[in-house]
């Protein structure tokens, strides 16, 4: 009976040391955000290969990702052919950032609609045709099946002074949006990118 109870014991002071054990080894994972946080991974696709993971893993708040995918005869002009459409996929989103600024400033102001729409379309155009000097290519690898994957990152000052050189053109075309002040708004776009999913751009 004695032994009964003294192992009843150990076997209590057991699940208790291992208990406390347990709790010691938890940790408190990173802030939402950081780079290489949960929140930031879950926007990766599954698809994407490990080398790409890898380098959006490490992608900044204040940056635009853009990912260009091509499978070529000629792994030289994939290369070049996936960068251009990383960064034809940066231009998207600019062109959808700016289109989400200027509606909402229409909204918010009397500005009439045709001008707000003519200014759009300047702007975007203007956009369209810049170089994206500053867009710099952070990974580039082929996978096994040839395929040719681009990571393209442009920061958002770097942003700022594409839409707001495109916006002095355009304002010359439009006088009515002569107020519109894309850096003001460029903080809340971002934050809106920074919650899509990141896209291949294979076209």
């Amino acid at each position: 009976m004695k032994k009964i109870v003294v192992s009843i014991v150990v076997l209590c002071l057991a699940f208790v040391i291992l208990g406390c054990q347990a709790q010691a080894t938890v940790t408190v994972g990173p802030t939402p955000g950081t780079p290489g946080t949960t929140d930031q991974i879950s926007r990766v696709p599954g698809g994407f290969p490990q080398f790409v993971r890898d380098a959006l893993r490490n992608v900044p708040d204040d940056v635009l990702v853009g990912i260009g995918v091509a499978k070529l005869q000629s792994v030289s002009q994939a290369m070049t052919i996936s960068a251009t459409r990383a960064r034809a996929d940066i231009s998207r989103q600019m062109s959808s950032m700016i289109q989400d600024m200027v509606r909402d400033y229409q909204a918010s102001s009397e500005v009439d609609p045709g001008a707000a729409i003519s200014f759009q379309e300047n702007i975007t155009v203007a956009l369209s045709k810049s170089t994206l000097e500053g867009a710099r290519v952070v990974e580039q690898d082929q996978t096994p099946d040839g395929t040719v994957w681009t990571v393209v990152w442009l920061d958002k000052n770097r942003v700022a002074n594409e839409i707001n050189q495109a916006q002095a053109a355009a304002r010359l075309a439009v006088p009515a949006m002569a107020s519109f002040n894309a850096e003001d708004r460029m903080n809340a776009a971002f934050a809106n990118a920074a919650a899509q999913e990141y896209q291949a751009n294979d076209r």
